[in-house]
C-alpha cells in the first residue's frame, strides 16, 4: 500500500494546530499531589488536560481509557502485540517574563508559544495525530497500537508507575515524542538529592529560590532584617555585576529579587543560575552561616561538580552535570534540591558517598529523593534503524547518527522504546524556559515522520 504521509498530514493541517493551540490552553502545572482527589491526583489543570485528550480520542472513534487522571489511554485495534508511544500532558511552572501568554497558544512568525508546546503537549498532539491518520486511512496493521497520557512526567512519574500497574504489558516496539531527532538512544542518570539542616540568623528570615530541581532557577527571594542597610547594598551588588534585581521595603524587613535565566535542567550551562547570585550577595554582605559556606565552597558556579570532587566525562554520553534548582530557607531549616545527572563510568553509590563527606563536616544531611538509572540501547537494534530511516526519508539528513542526551524520557518507563523527536537539534529550543514556542513547519514534519514511524512499526 503506497501513502504519502506528507499529504495526509497536510490535509489535516489545520485542525492539528487548532487541537494543539486548545490544548496548551489548559494550564497543567501539577499543583499538589493528592490521591485521595478522586480523578485528579495531580490538580485540576492536569485533569483537564487528560479529559481533553482522551475526548480527542472519543470523537475520533478510538477505545480510551483513564485510569484516576494519573494516566490514561488512547488504543487502536485488538491484536495482541502492540506498538507503544508515551508522551506526558503535565508541565514545569511557566514562570515569568514571557512575551506572549504561557497559556495563550498564540502564533506569531509561524511559532506557537506556550508552556508545552514542545514539551510534551505539542509532540503528543503529533503522535495523536500519526494513529489518527493510520485510522482513517484503514491501513492493514499485524499489531495494536496504543498512545499512553502521563500527568506527572515532570515531577515523580507516579503516572506511569501506576499505569504500567494496571496495564503490566510490554509492546513490541515503540517511541517516545519527548526529546530530538534523530534519535536517543542513551540518556544519562538522574537524581533529585536533598541537601537539608538546621538555619538560624538574624539577617536571614526567609529564602526562595527556583521552582522544580530540573530547572535552572530564574528567580531567587531572600527576607532580610534591617540588621544592615541591605538595600543599598543590594543595589550596589546588581550594579557592579550588571545583574537584574529589585528590593522593596516591607517597613521591618527588606525583600530583595534578583534574575536569572532559566534553562532545562540536564543543560544548566544554559541557564543563569539566580540562587547561585543571590547566595553570592549574601556572602558579600559579611552574613556568616554553616550554609553560605557549603554553598561557596562546594556549590557556587559549578554545573559540574568540580568543587564536590564528582566530575566525570565520558566520551560517548559526555559530562555529570549538577544543577542547584531549588534552594529554601524557612521555620529554622533550608533544604537544597540538587538535579544530578551522570553518564557511563559514574558509580551513582560513590557520588552519594561523596556528598556525605563533603556536607557532614556542616551537619546536613542527604537524601535521595529520586533516581533513575541510565538508559542504553543498541544504535544498531532494528527498532534504531526502522525510526532512523524514516526520519532521513523525511528530512534528507544522509549523515545523521543516533544521538544520547542528559535529559530522561519515558524511554525508561516502557521497554523497546526510544525516545524520538521533536525537536530538531539545528533549531533553538526553550523547553523550561519563558517563551517555550513549537516552529509550526517543524511540528508538521515531526507529525509527518511520526505518521511513517507508526506504520512501519505497526504494519
Amino acid at each position: 500500500m503506497t501513502i504519502n504521509f506528507k499529504e495526509e498530514v497536510l490535509k489535516r493541517k489545520d485542525n492539528l494546530i487548532l487541537d494543539l493551540q486548545n490544548l496548551i490552553k489548559i494550564n497543567s502545572e501539577m499543583t499538589t499531589f493528592d490521591p485521595k482527589r478522586k480523578g485528579a491526583p495531580f490538580g485540576q489543570g492536569t485533569k483537564e488536560a487528560l479529559d481533553f485528550m482522551l475526548s480527542l480520542g472519543e470523537r475520533d472513534g478510538f477505545q480510551t481509557v483513564n485510569l484516576d487522571g494519573y494516566a490514561g489511554h488512547i488504543e487502536y485495534g485488538t491484536q495482541k502485540d502492540f506498538v507503544g508511544m508515551i508522551g506526558h500532558l503535565d508541565v514545569v511552572p511557566a514562570g515569568s517574563g514571557w512575551t506572549y501568554p504561557p497559556y495563550g497558544g498564540e502564533i506569531h512568525d509561524n511559532k506557537m508559544y506556550g508552556r508545552g508546546t514542545e514539551d510534551d503537549k505539542g509532540p503528543t498532539i503529533a503522535a495523536y495525530y500519526a494513529l489518527k491518520i493510520l485510522k482513517e486511512l484503514g491501513v492493514p496493521l499485524s499489531k495494536r497500537i496504543k498512545l499512553i497520557l502521563g500527568n506527572d512526567e515532570e515531577t515523580a512519574w507516579r503516572c506511569v508507575r501506576h499505569y504500567f500497574s494496571v496495564y503490566p504489558e510490554t509492546p513490541v516496539a515503540g517511541f517516545i515524542p519527548d526529546a530530538d531527532f534523530p534519535l536517543i538512544y542513551a540518556e544519562k542518570g538522574i537524581s533529585r538529592i536533598f541537601v537539608e539542616g538546621k538555619f538560624s540568623s538574624n539577617d536571614v528570615i526567609s529564602f526562595q529560590g527556583g521552582l522544580r530541581d530540573n530547572m535552572v532557577p530564574d528567580q531567587a527571594t531572600a527576607d532580610l532584617s534591617k540588621t544592615k542597610p541591605f538595600d543599598q547594598l543590594f543595589l550596589s551588588f546588581i550594579d557592579q555585576h550588571h545583574y537584574q534585581g529589585e528590593c522593596v521595603d516591607h517597613g521591618d524587613h527588606f525583600k530583595v529579587t534578583i534574575f536569572g535565566k532559566s534553562a532545562h535542567g540536564s543543560t544548566p550551562q544554559f541557564g543563569e543560575n539566580a540562587i547561585d547570585r543571590m547566595i553570592a550577595f549574601l556572602i558579600s554582605t559579611g552574613i556568616k552561616h554553616p550554609l553560605f559556606d557549603l554553598y561557596q565552597r562546594y556549590l557556587i558556579d559549578d554545573y559540574h561538580g568540580v568543587k564536590l570532587g564528582l566530575n566525570y566525562l565520558d566520551e560517548e554520553m559526555g559530562p555529570l552535570t549538577n544543577n542547584v534548582g531549588v534552594l529554601t530557607i524557612n521555620q529554622g531549616v533550608y533544604r537544597i534540591q540538587l538535579n544530578l545527572r551522570y553518564p557511563n563510568g559514574v558509580n551513582f553509590d560513590d557520588v552519594v558517598s561523596t556528598l556525605k563527606q563533603r556536607f557532614e563536616p556542616y551537619q546536613a544531611s542527604i537524601t535521595v529523593d529520586k533516581h533513575d538509572l541510565l538508559l542504553y540501547k543498541d544504535p544498531n537494534s532494528d527498532l534504531i534503524k526502522t525510526l532512523m530511516g524514516v526520519y532521513i526519508k523525511h528530512t534528507g539528513d544522509k549523515d545523521a547518527r543516533p544521538i544520547n542526551i542528559g535529559g530522561g524520557t519515558f524511554a525508561r518507563a516502557m521497554p523497546n522504546s526510544v525516545a524520538f523527536g521533536p525537536h530538531f537539534l539545528n533549531k533553538p529550543t526553550f523547553i523550561h524556559q519563558r517563551n517555550e514556542f513549537i516552529d509550526l513547519d517543524d511540528f508538521i514534519l515531526a507529525t509527518i515522520i511520526y505518521t511513517e514511524a507508526l506504520y512501519e512499526l505497526a504494519k
